[in-house]
């Protein structure tokens, strides 16, 4: 059987095509296709034009060590060693990827290595996929409201949303493909086009164990549409849900998701929150109402000119991430800077175009055409927040371009077979191995496996207890054969005097010497020479390697907690070299 919209969109196009086609095609109409066809022309120039320049973003930030291990190295571990058809632990996070996040996307993505055995192969499908949800947002702004030129508006408005394009910037994550497929699954929805529609959701599903909640509320929309369709989509949310939380806790060793814990304030498990919520309504809303959330809020929304809160039942489907984001207690999961917009940018774009239509419907084309103007002002006051105009960078700073021309010269010194512990900003640039550690793991275990105490270690508490001896210990037994260090670089997840401690031990330690150094960069290599290497240490710092004391000196200089020359006065000058 087929489906009236069918019928409807096959009528229109043939009628399309006969006017192109007709020498006596009428002025307006002639008008009107010419409209259509640059709106056309544009919405792709946008696209490329976005893709242009978060590419160049992204991949000027890798190449200048602005993304970490957290998560870019987490995920490009994980989505190579599916290409080398390995299981997928991931030792830069201690576990399996999917008893940390269920994102089997990645088994999709991973074929890309077959290609480009680089990080920069997901970097570029995670742009590339964001660039394209302005094409569902034009054909569902164009169905609905009949206007190219607003079509038009509204595809840019999504591109120039300002969380979306932190999603894009802030490293690598699967669940930002959920940002163009739920998007084109709300097209599809609007127009009856079940197949593809239920392909776009089960993609989404896959991009994280959240999104299964997402999909069953759209089911609860649908239903007013399609009463089988939406009992089928809400049972496909579900079924995800469970599938996911199911497979996290198996493969944690039957322990279920950690990430519980961010929740902690309001119970111990998903009942006792939902029941905490329902119980206390007012000591809930109590909580979330802070100054970081309603900043939150406000950013969300102010770029769209708050339009989405004319179609609550619209912004309601995004009610599950903006909640979680805002019960928990990561600071960072409120504010639009990470990834955890994903699941609302597509509700807040649609939302957006809705109540436009709607404001539009009562008023007259005066009121439409100076609306039109407010939404894009707010467009353009919004871009403030972008990447591109902000004055402070709220990620991890890159390094100027002398330093990290230098660092990726010293890291292709790294066998690729090699084992490796290396520091935030440095693991995705060798993430391509069986085994590579965030330092200081595997040497002092912080943040480590799918726990709660790994939690708390990601928010800079909790550590365990340092002994000196045990680390020595550890170091000696240790079969890592590189260290890379990078004084001034990430030092995720470890506060400064943490990194300073351990990484001193580790320079200290008889069992690796320094092979290489430049200005914000340290290379060791199990059992290098260490005679070699001090000297490679002082002539890089000016601090003369004499004693234990002088190598926590020289290691000071190189993190720019001490100058130079005064470090140089202070350091004796003795000609014996520690052993």
């Amino acid at each position: 059987m087929v489906m009236p919209s069918k019928v409807c969109e096959r009528a229109v196009r043939a009628r399309i095509n006969e006017q192109s086609d007709s020498l006596d095609l009428p002025r307006d109409g002639r008008h009107s296709l010419r409209m259509e066809r640059g709106c056309l022309v544009l919405l792709w120039l946008a696209m490329v034009s976005y893709v242009v320049l978060f590419l160049r973003q992204s991949l000027n930030l890798l190449h200048h060590f602005g993304l970490t291990a957290f998560d870019l190295g987490i995920y490009d571990q994980a989505a190579w060693l599916i290409s080398r058809f390995h299981t997928p632990f991931v030792t830069v996070r201690g576990m399996n990827i999917f008893a940390d996040h269920f994102a089997p996307i990645l088994c999709l993505l991973a074929p890309l290595y077959w290609i480009w055995d680089s990080p920069k192969a997901i970097l570029v499908a995670q742009t590339v996929a964001l660039a394209l949800g302005a094409a569902p947002v034009y054909a569902l702004t164009r169905r609905r409201m009949d206007s190219a030129p607003l079509a038009l508006l509204f595809s840019l408005a999504y591109l120039c949303y300002p969380p979306m394009q932190w999603s894009n910037t802030f490293d690598f994550h699967p669940d930002v493909f959920a940002t163009p497929l739920l998007l084109a699954a709300f097209y599809l929805l609007a127009c009856g086009r079940w197949r593809l529609y239920f392909l776009m959701l089960t993609l989404a599903a896959m991009s994280k164990e959240t999104a299964g909640l997402t999909i069953a509320l759209l089911g609860m929309y649908a239903l007013r549409l399609n009463r089988r369709i939406g009992w089928m989509t809400i049972g496909l949310g579900v079924f995800s849900l469970a599938l996911a939380l199911g497979v996290i806790r198996k493969l944690n060793h039957g322990t279920p998701s950690p990430y519980f814990w961010l929740y902690s304030g309001y119970g111990n498990s998903p009942g006792e929150i939902i029941s905490t919520m329902v119980r206390h309504p007012g000591a809930f809303l109590t909580s979330l109402d802070t100054q970081e959330n309603r900043q939150y809020f406000f950013e969300l929304l102010q770029p769209v000119l708050f339009l989405p809160l004319l179609a609550p039942e619209v912004l309601l489907l995004a009610s599950p991430a903006i909640l979680s984001n805002l019960m928990s207690n990561r600071f960072y999961m409120h504010q639009i800077y990470y990834q955890y917009t994903s699941l609302i940018t597509p509700f807040v774009t649609i939302a957006a175009m809705i109540g436009f239509e709607r404001l539009r419907r009562w008023g007259n084309p005066v009121n439409t055409t100076i609306l039109t103007f407010y939404l894009m002002a707010s467009i353009a006051s919004g871009l403030r927040l972008s990447p591109f105009f902000r004055s402070e960078w709220p990620l991890s700073q890159p390094l100027p371009s002398s330093e990290s021309r230098e660092a990726e010269r010293i890291l292709r010194l790294v066998p690729a077979s090699a084992t490796v512990s290396a520091q935030a900003s440095v693991v995705p640039h060798l993430s391509h191995r069986r085994q590579i550690y965030l330092f200081p793991n595997p040497f002092y275990r912080v943040s480590w496996g799918g726990t709660v105490a790994a939690l708390k270690q990601q928010m800079g508490t909790g550590y365990p207890p340092h002994n000196q001896n045990q680390m020595a210990r550890a170091i000696a037994s240790s079969t890592i054969e590189y260290v890379a260090l990078q004084p001034r670089g990430a030092i995720f997840p470890l506060t400064p005097e943490k990194n300073r401690t351990l990484s001193i031990d580790l320079l200290r330690h008889q069992a690796y010497g320094i092979v290489a150094i430049g200005e914000n960069i340290i290379l060791l290599r199990r059992g290098a020479d260490r005679r070699r290497g001090f000297h490679l240490l002082a002539k890089q710092t000016g601090v003369p390697i004499a004693s234990e004391r002088d190598i926590a000196q020289a290691f000071r200089v190189m993190a720019g907690l001490t100058p130079p020359r005064s470090a140089a006065s202070e350091a004796p000058r003795r000609q014996a070299r520690p052993r």
